[in-house]
């Protein structure tokens, strides 16, 4: 008899991947998103914003569907409203008209599905919005809940 093979749901992580999309200028009352279509684990998301008036442009983190974090650079310049833990860090540093929020997290964020960035600018004057995901791939092994992979989807069972 063979060895026997299973198929491990732990931490196992694939190679880092660093997404970014870069939505331009965006007016009030409109919204920027950035979807990713697959799984992983995300490690942080960082949205630069340049210009603005008030700074009410609320940043919301979904993953397969939930929220995940949702505030607004306005929020987290205040340093009462900042994170800075072992496990999240959140806060906005600003250089000049260009501010720059952090979401980190440690363990990451596991997705199956989708993770979605959405940016609501609710100010006047924002003159280009970019968003960076970094995060590490599913292993070759992992898969979709219930979706066979690998070697495992070539044994009858799975056919």
């Amino acid at each position: 008899m063979g060895p026997a093979m299973a198929c491990v749901e732990g931490d196992i992580r694939g190679d880092v991947v660093i997404a970014e999309h870069d939505a331009g200028p965006t007016p009030q009352n409109e919204t920027a998103t950035f979807h990713l279509l697959g799984a992983g684990w995300l490690r942080s998301v960082v949205v630069t914003k340049l210009g603005g008036d008030n700074d009410q442009t609320y940043v919301t983190l979904e993953a397969d569907g939930k929220d995940v974090f949702s505030t607004s650079f306005a929020n987290l310049k205040n340093p009462m409203m900042q994170l800075n833990t072992p496990y999240i860090v959140a806060n906005v540093k600003s250089a000049g008209n260009i501010d720059r929020l952090t979401l980190w997290y440690s363990p990451e964020v596991k997705f199956r599905g989708m993770l979605l960035v959405r940016v609501s600018v609710k100010e006047d004057g924002v003159q280009g919005v970019r968003m960076r995901m970094t995060m590490n791939k599913p292993a070759p092994h992992e898969h979709a809940a219930g979706q066979p992979s690998g070697i495992l989807a070539t044994l009858p069972a799975f056919k």
